[in-house]
């Protein structure tokens, strides 16, 4: 045995039986040459040998760490077979009563919220903002006071030009039309994209308060599974084509609720298929910063030679959710889109633009996300350890490469709604999967956040609600 297999073998058994926890950092290349009395390039050579299988993680310039994928054994990514079976048919379900009643559980005063797919307070620079906010009150005063341009604040749009030109998106200023979140972005693409009656195609699952607003749209919904590992370009095109589909909307990136990410070359058939046939594209791309890998995930923009997509985001999931800020990137509808605010609202917050852009303009937010996207990683792997020590095996969950949440599948005797109810009862809030549903399905899953730093207190909680998941498969 050479010694690098030798070093390879001794961590591997750590890891299985525990002595490595998840989410540990292993000793530097330094500190084991020195240990085993090896070479670097031994050392080198069992950590490669490691991380191939999946056992430990590479962070850049933070060393190696106990990856959460050994122990997945137990916790098996979903086949398609077990997908509940969607057909392309309008329809629409109102599911604003449960909705309402998880928005209510999330204000309620002493509860542990498991369901914000939003960073918590504790990983937000508050600091720096205020400091930004103090000094562009200096520095604008009362010109803050006026309304500010329907399309966005200047400095602002300059910044999200440049923010995009990151993962290859080629703009100027006045492709920049600045939102309200993320939420208005969307919202107002489809009213100047669609007219009544057309036919758009929207995934199974969506974010429920984009279900909500869609249901009083005079469109026809049709559904199409876009995120899944094995995107189905052909039965896309066919799809499209059979029920004259005028517009999709599509999340390609750490999807709400599921997590999952379409691959690139995925990305890059759906937009060349839908811009051959005239058909627009919303990317919804709100949690695309968040990622946990290298490389930020490439977007569907990215791939438009039509000037078919368009671009929305925000910087409510990466930097200030209360500050309500977000924008839409498009070459062809920039000036219909403005135009589409000023109707709705005049303009956004201008003193959160503002604020917002003096913290960019410092080289503040490059460094913030860095930190957040180390936090949340390190989140996901103790949440999804406590998951698999606590919940019973029968629960399975997928493991994200980025965003905020895990999308648990419960067998189909449980289910979601009378967990989060007696979830309630613990003061512990998470949410229902069937309100992400489009046809009323997937009774059977929760959406749980991984948000908040993982402490004593998360611990107890994700044991309660374990200790629940076994109470409640018992007795079905």
């Amino acid at each position: 045995m050479f010694k690098y297999e030798d070093i390879a073998r001794t961590i591997e058994e750590q890891i299985r039986l525990g002595v490595l926890k998840i989410g540990q950092r292993l000793p530097s290349v330094r500190e084991l040459c020195k240990e085993r009395n090896v070479s670097p390039s031994s050392v080198f050579k069992a950590y490669y040998a490691l991380e191939a299988k999946g056992l430990i993680e590479a962070r850049n310039r933070s060393g190696y760490y106990v990856s959460l994928h050994p122990l997945l054994e137990k916790r098996d990514t979903q086949k398609k077979s077990d997908e509940p079976q969607e057909s392309f048919y309008p329809t629409s379900r109102d599911t604003g009563e449960i909705i309402n009643s998880v928005e209510r559980a999330k204000l309620l005063p002493d509860k542990v919220v498991l369901a914000n797919a939003t960073p918590s307070n504790k990983m937000l620079p508050i600091g720096k903002l205020r400091k930004s906010a103090r000094e562009i009150l200096i520095q604008y005063g009362d010109n803050l006071l006026k309304y500010e341009d329907a399309s966005g604040m200047g400095p602002l749009k300059n910044h999200i030009v440049i923010q995009a030109s990151k993962w290859g998106g080629r703009f100027k200023p006045e492709d920049v039309v600045v939102t309200s979140g993320c939420l208005e972005a969307i919202n107002l693409c489809l009213d100047i994209l669609t007219n009544n009656g057309d036919n758009i195609l929207i995934d199974p699952l969506n974010y429920f308060n984009i279900r909500e607003f869609l249901t009083g749209k005079p469109v026809n919904i049709y559904t199409f599974p876009f995120n899944t590992p094995d995107f189905d370009a052909e039965a896309f095109e066919k799809t499209i084509s059979e029920f004259n589909i005028t517009l999709c909307l599509v999340c390609p990136n750490f999807h709400n609720p599921t997590g999952i990410s379409m691959a690139d070359h995925h990305k890059k058939r759906l937009v060349e298929i839908a811009g051959a046939k005239g058909v627009n594209i919303i990317e919804d791309d709100v949690y695309g910063d968040v990622y946990f890998g290298t490389r930020r995930p490439s977007t569907l923009k990215s791939y438009d030679r039509f000037g078919c997509v368009c671009y929305c985001s925000s910087f409510s999931k990466s930097l200030a959710p209360g500050f309500r800020v977000g924008y839409c990137l498009t070459e062809a509808y920039a000036d219909k889109l403005a135009r589409a605010k000023r109707l709705l609202s005049l303009g956004t917050s201008s003193l959160s633009q503002a604020a917002l852009a003096d913290f960019m303009r410092t080289g503040r937010f490059d460094l913030h996300l860095k930190a957040l996207r180390k936090q949340l990683h390190m989140n996901l792997l103790k949440y999804g350890d406590a998951i698999i020590r606590y919940f019973p095996p029968t629960v399975k969950f997928n493991v994200p490469d980025g965003g905020f949440v895990l999308w648990l599948r419960f067998p189909a005797s449980v289910d979601g709604y009378e967990f989060f109810k007696e979830s309630l009862k613990s003061d512990i809030v998470v949410v229902p999967g069937q309100i992400f549903a489009q046809h009323g399905t997937h009774t059977n899953y929760i959406r749980l956040s991984y948000s908040e730093p993982f402490d004593e207190l998360i611990e107890q909680s994700v044991k309660r609600l374990g200790e629940l998941a076994y109470k409640m498969i018992d007795e079905s």
